[in-house]
């Protein structure tokens, strides 16, 4: 009886082993189609956008300046202004092979910037064996003598965005700033 059990739990684990190692590695199709101009972040946002604008979920908004925070569920009225930061940042269309390193990670598409004197230091888009978008994320930086700032921003598709950015302007100094949505009946 014992025996039996141990070897059920063995043939699961070399199962289980085999899907985790397969689920993206494998399915070159997928990478290929990702891969440089087939990859559209401003597309996939625009139908984000037309998706949630028809849908009109409610959202739990927090916004965060420095200490203080405040917490609302609303639905949001203009989702083009709300993800328009995602949308400025989109480089996967004109990805310059000699600005970015580019690489394939199971299931994620990453663009590093070389030089870091670039807007778009970071993007790596998550996806499915099929292709579809599940998560972005951007990281951008500005530095100049008037004003820098780190801005991190995450997309969860149906489930959160959230958009961190520190910033220290010249004369006005330091400051933090985060806004987390969490879609609630999506």
């Amino acid at each position: 009886m014992k025996n039996k059990r141990i070897g059920n739990a063995l043939s699961l684990l070399i199962i289980g082993g085999a899907l985790l190692l397969s689920s993206c590695q494998n399915d070159k199709t997928v990478q290929k189609q990702v891969k440089g101009s087939t990859l559209s972040l401003d597309s996939f946002f625009n139908s984000e956008i037309e998706k949630l604008t028809k849908l009109n979920p409610t959202v739990e908004k927090t916004v965060i300046k420095d200490s203080d925070e405040e917490v609302k569920s609303l639905k949001i009225p203009n989702w083009q202004n709300e993800l328009s930061g995602f949308i400025a940042a989109d480089i996967t269309k004109n990805a310059d092979a000699s600005l970015y390193n580019f690489r394939e990670e199971d299931c994620k598409t990453i663009y590093q910037a070389k030089d870091p004197g670039l807007a778009i230091q970071y993007l790596a888009v998550e996806h499915d064996l099929k292709g579809k978008i599940r998560q972005v994320v951007i990281e951008r930086k500005v530095d100049n003598t008037l004003y820098s700032s780190e801005e991190k921003l995450t997309y969860d598709v149906d489930s959160i965005y959230q958009i961190e950015k520190n910033q220290d302007i010249l004369i006005l100094g330091k400051s933090h700033y985060k806004i987390v949505g969490k879609f609630l009946n999506h």
